[in-house]
């Protein structure tokens, strides 16, 4: 008589399935374990160096008491919104964060009625710095940078 395989019980054909399957479990394991804790530290790297990065710096809040005059609103506006005289390809790429980015395409949007790109306002922006802080740009260049000899 031949048994029916429903009936048939033999624990050597299970026992052999279950030790292949656990083998190919464990190979996974071992490829797949150091992988994802490699990617973990890279994670925890990337939001340190991105908490490092995102120290605001705080902002002067003018009350609606005080009110801004006319005049450096004006000047604020022919210094910054003004076009730049060379084209934005010419320059060299920069990156900027995108919450600064997006600051900085909303005041260009509406400020500056749409007309200025934001390499010019960045351009000026940077124009200004460089003639404000000259002295001390160059006191500090001259101060750690040492000579050849």
């Amino acid at each position: 008589m031949i048994p029916t395989p429903v009936l048939y019980n033999d624990n050597a054909d299970y026992t052999i399935v279950i030790m292949m399957i656990a083998c190919c479990l464990i190979v996974l394991a071992t490829i797949m374990i150091p992988k994802a804790i490699r990617h973990r530290k890279r994670i925890k790297e990337n939001e340190r160096t991105v908490q490092n990065e995102e120290q605001e710096v705080e902002m002067i809040v003018v009350s609606s008491k005080e009110t801004i005059p006319e005049k450096s609103v004006i000047s604020y506006e022919k210094q910054f919104f003004a076009k730049a005289n060379i084209p934005a390809r010419s320059g060299k790429q920069v990156g900027i964060r995108k919450k600064y980015h997006e600051r900085i395409s909303k005041i260009v949007r509406v400020a500056g009625d749409n007309e200025v790109t934001i390499f010019s306002y960045v351009d000026n922006v940077l124009k200004h710095h460089f003639e404000t802080f000259q002295d001390e740009i160059t006191e500090l260049y001259n101060k750690n940078n040492k000579g050849i000899f």
